[in-house]
């Protein structure tokens, strides 16, 4: 059941935990009401049709990842949470080297729509090599373009060498 909101650290929302766990916004608040993981409503919050903004305890969520979750790794994740475009690159890359490359994207894409050239150049190698969508030369090309634009060393270096 969740309890109301104290100093708990390291709280996540419930969208950044369902991108974490592969798992519905709803399945993640039955969890917190059935003592799954914990959950803390968040005073003064409203969500939806009269309930409370839940914050996830990302320690909870533990054994429903499958990433490895250290204290730096949670505090990235906070950071993440917040909308740092470059926690949520490093956030991208734990998917990517967990051969988990469909949810990587997700994280660098949202990197990469904050103006993270790194993310961008992330983004060109798995649409080039086809990793965790189908290969696609033209966006490929288009986050490379981006992440030269934006003064991405390796990226420039890339264009030239085209």
């Amino acid at each position: 059941m969740p309890s109301k909101a104290g100093p708990e650290q390291y709280l996540i929302s419930t969208q950044t935990a369902a991108l974490l766990t592969g798992k519905s916004v709803r399945t993640l608040q039955r969890w917190a009401d059935e003592g799954h993981i914990r959950g803390v409503e968040k005073d003064g919050e409203r969500r939806g049709a009269g309930g409370v903004k839940l914050l996830i305890e990302l320690p909870s969520l533990i054994p429903h990842l499958s990433l490895a979750l250290d204290a730096e790794r949670m505090a990235i994740i906070v950071a993440a949470d917040t909308g740092a475009a470059d926690a949520l690159r490093e956030v991208g890359l734990y998917f990517l080297a967990e051969d988990q490359a469909a949810t990587a994207l997700l994280w660098l894409e949202a990197a990469a729509a904050k103006g993270d050239s790194d993310a961008m150049d992330w983004l060109s190698r798995c649409y080039f090599q086809g990793v965790g969508v189908e290969s696609n030369v033209a966006l490929g090309l288009k986050w490379l373009g981006e992440a030269a634009a934006r003064g991405h060393t390796l990226a420039l270096q890339k264009i030239q060498a085209l």
